[in-house]
């Protein structure tokens, strides 16, 4: 009876150890169809007609990251400045704003300092001023990060050197 019940403990721990490793496949599977939708999509650079379905593939390639992969933020904001050199400016300001949220969400303040001061240069660009000053006040407050560095403060507090954004 003994060995009854320690054959189905192995087995058990056998299940458990081999079902990680199924997820940890599939998690492999979409990394590299990530990358190759990626690839896809960088091919498309070169073609400002296409730069709209670019932006869309790196959308979808974030979409098949795991949560706080740092590519998928990468994906992300190169398909939010396709969008905004394509023309939809407002839709890239969405776009930045949702990226910088994201960046923080996911612990790194940097880059969701420096989305957040594009999103305020755009929303200046869109004359939207009480826009660009609410996201400037989001990058100044987020310059003082113990997280950043002085180089990495005064790089960002020197993203609105003379202009009328965050000053």
């Amino acid at each position: 009876m003994g060995t009854k019940l320690w054959t189905r403990g192995i087995g058990v721990l056998a299940l458990a150890v081999a079902l990680p490793t199924g997820s940890l496949q599939g998690q492999d599977t979409s990394l590299a169809h990530a990358a190759r939708i990626e690839a896809e999509a960088e091919s498309m650079l070169g073609h400002m007609k296409e730069w709209k379905s670019a932006a869309e593939l790196l959308r979808q390639a974030a979409a098949l990251r795991p949560e706080g992969d740092p590519a998928a933020v990468k994906n992300l904001l190169q398909a939010a400045k396709l969008t905004y050199y394509g023309g939809d400016e407002d839709g890239a300001l969405r776009e930045f704003e949702r990226i910088g949220e994201r960046a923080l969400n996911e612990g790194d303040v940097l880059t969701a300092a420096n989305v957040f001061a594009d999103a305020a240069w755009i929303a200046s660009d869109r004359n939207q001023p009480g826009k660009a000053l609410e996201l400037a006040a989001r990058v100044e407050r987020l310059a003082f990060s113990p997280l950043l560095n002085d180089a990495q403060r005064t790089q960002l507090r020197d993203r609105f050197q003379g202009s009328t954004i965050g000053n």
